[in-house]
């Protein structure tokens, strides 16, 4: 028998997943970024780390998708970083989910009563 907790648990954990593609552009709306910048980004607003196996193949849909670009940033020592860019097509869709986002969050708290 599940506990309430670990109900609640397995929830909240759908919910983040649910909500990644939406964080992972957010985190770029204020800039470029390289794959591990952005998994620490969202892991301090989302409060859990991100596989790889999950970040990377979404930025790659992100790309093909036009809603991002990539470039390979050469540094002065260590490996080349591939840094992700928003672009036009990639602020559009988060301005539209943002206020898809709202009237969903106002929908449901009617319906919670909180």
């Amino acid at each position: 028998m599940t506990t309430v907790n670990a109900q609640v648990d397995d929830w909240e954990k759908r919910w983040r997943k649910g909500v990644l593609p939406f964080a992972v552009l957010g985190a770029l709306k204020s800039g470029p970024r390289h794959g591990y910048a952005l998994a620490v980004a969202v892991k301090d607003v989302l409060g859990a780390s991100i596989p790889e196996g999950t970040l990377y193949p979404l930025l790659a849909g992100f790309e093909r998708d036009g809603l991002t670009s990539a470039e390979w940033i050469i540094q002065d020592s260590g490996p080349a970083k591939k840094t992700y860019l928003i672009t036009a097509k990639g602020l559009a869709a988060l301005d539209e989910g943002a206020r898809r986002w709202i009237r969903f969050d106002a929908s449901l708290r009617g319906l919670l009563d909180v």
